[in-house]
């Protein structure tokens, strides 16, 4: 797997379609332009996964969030003073992609986070699955509820960290998952050995059956 930052205009527009597939929120491509950071990973030539991350205000989770809600102050704190910024536009073909290949990429994500140098950080999710990895390292649900476009599901989240939260937890976060896959990798290849002597181990029986039977 590979990875690269992207600016040229036909690489960005595949971003923007690969993304647009999972989501049904449509972004104007300048989003994409003028984004601090767009990131695409491929595989054999293909894009099959990548992330935007933005500290260019407006953010994108912000005005997803509904008024009057966006503008109570326990939300507004997050986002005046230009001091945040959001790992959005997550994208990943899993089919494609190692367990620990899409480890590297939720640590390169938060790496390039880190890169904007920005009090508080941001992610949000439609998907359960997505939100409860990214809340592994973004621990402070700022918003839970529908998101403010058209046909959005009401289990839509916002959330963050501090950059020192995100920095510590994804260490521990990284180095969690990692050791737990190379056991699931060691068991597995356990597994696959005892059953491999096993059927080996029968196969011999067998053949000294079918010997004796025919003395």
């Amino acid at each position: 797997m590979k990875s690269m930052i992207i600016r040229e205009a036909n690489e960005i527009r595949k971003f923007s379609e690969n993304f647009s597939r999972l989501c049904r929120n449509p972004i104007d491509p300048d989003y994409f332009l003028n984004a601090d950071t767009v990131r695409a990973f491929y595989k054999k030539g293909r894009m099959i996964g990548g992330y935007t991350i933005n500290s260019q205000g407006p953010l994108r989770y912000r005005q997803m969030i509904p008024e009057p809600v966006r503008s109570e102050a326990g939300i507004a704190r997050y986002f005046d003073g230009n001091d945040a910024c959001e790992i959005t536009c997550f994208w990943l073909i899993r089919a494609h992609l190692t367990s620990q290949e899409r480890n590297n990429v939720y640590l390169l994500s938060a790496v390039d986070a880190l890169r904007a140098r920005r009090k508080w950080i941001f992610g949000g999710s439609v998907h359960p699955k997505l939100a409860r990895t990214q809340k592994r390292v973004l621990p402070n649900v700022v918003y839970r509820g529908p998101w403010d476009f058209e046909g959005s599901p009401a289990g839509a989240e916002v959330y963050c960290a501090r950059w020192w939260q995100l920095f510590a937890l994804i260490i521990v976060a990284y180095t969690s998952t990692s050791v737990m896959d190379r056991v699931k990798a060691a068991r597995l290849a356990l597994r696959r050995r005892w059953l491999g002597s096993r059927i080996a181990a029968d196969r011999r029986a067998t053949a000294r059956a079918v010997e004796s039977a025919g003395t």
